[in-house]
């Protein structure tokens, strides 16, 4: 992984409202933490989005690719994203998205390759973030509150992972 210099702030939105990750280089991570807003709605969860680009004034914004249409979630989550990077352009700030395949395609080089285990490595990597950590999800599971937190972490990764090139 690259040691960029700039400041780099990955955003996960999510059914809770959106799960956030700032770095300095792809070793020192800053500040992290899920923004939780409920009831959800794309209009408070971008307003919190921008009161994390003007607190930590970030040179780059990571987010998600959704690339499945047709779900009506994925519709509230794509609009939400598209809007994200609309006011991240208006800032003149660098803008990436990554898809799940694409994470999950880094991941596979540490045999990582569900959401858990995933999990598990960043921990392994980032031991401050030790007390978000999880049990397996069973299939009849929700998805725990804290695997936002690794998702955008996840990003954040696989952003240094292939800006290394």
């Amino acid at each position: 992984m690259q040691h960029n210099s700039k400041t780099v702030l990955a955003l996960y939105p999510n059914r809770y409202g959106v799960a956030y990750a700032l770095f300095h280089t792809a070793k020192e991570l800053l500040e992290y933490g899920i923004g939780n807003i409920q009831p959800v709605s794309n209009k408070k969860v971008l307003q919190r989005i921008k009161k994390y680009i003007e607190h930590y004034k970030p040179d780059v914004i990571i987010t998600r690719n959704i690339n499945d249409l047709g779900n009506r979630k994925n519709k509230r989550i794509q609009a939400l994203i598209d809007a994200l990077c609309e006011e991240a352009r208006c800032q003149n700030l660098e803008i990436y998205s990554y898809t799940r395949s694409e994470i999950k395609e880094v991941f596979l080089s540490f045999d990582a390759e569900s959401k858990y285990v995933i999990s598990k490595k960043i921990i392994e990597w980032f031991p401050e973030l030790k007390s978000y950590e999880y049990p397996p999800r069973k299939k009849w599971m929700a998805e725990n509150y804290n695997s936002g937190l690794f998702d955008a972490m996840s990003l954040a990764v696989t952003h240094f992972w292939n800006s290394d090139s």
